[in-house]
């Protein structure tokens, strides 16, 4: 039963990390809302992958962009420090919980059966 038990650990936090990992290689999105009286916009900007921002230094040629690079590139900082900050947490979990799984043992409380056995040996 402890095996199950570690496997599925092992499992459900690996993935977590894979997901955690994964989350570097998505495209940075940045989203604007705009409200007024009359109507609500939700605009979209797709500054591109985080290596495009981050190690190629990405410029946009459109003039109505490039006000727009630095909130881009603090995206990409931002989601590059989640991940290391979640890939970080989500290891120490790993860690430390398997230590808690290899520290727990396989035997069952007998504290009831050693009272029985006791008051039936007395009498």
């Amino acid at each position: 039963m402890l095996m199950i038990n570690k496997k599925y650990f092992i499992i459900f936090f690996s993935s977590i990390l894979v997901f955690v990992i994964g989350n570097l290689f998505l495209d940075v999105k940045v989203e604007f809302l705009t409200t007024s009286l009359v109507e609500y916009k939700q605009f979209s900007l797709n500054c591109g992958s985080v290596y495009q921002i981050l190690i190629e230094d990405l410029e946009y040629t459109d003039i109505n962009l490039r006000m727009h690079d630095p909130i881009c590139y603090n995206n990409a900082v931002l989601k590059v420090l989640n991940s290391v900050i979640g890939a970080v947490i989500v290891l120490l979990i790993l860690k430390f919980g398997l230590k808690y799984i290899n520290k727990k043992s396989n035997h069952e409380d007998l504290t009831d059966l050693l009272k029985i056995l006791r008051n039936r040996n007395s009498k």
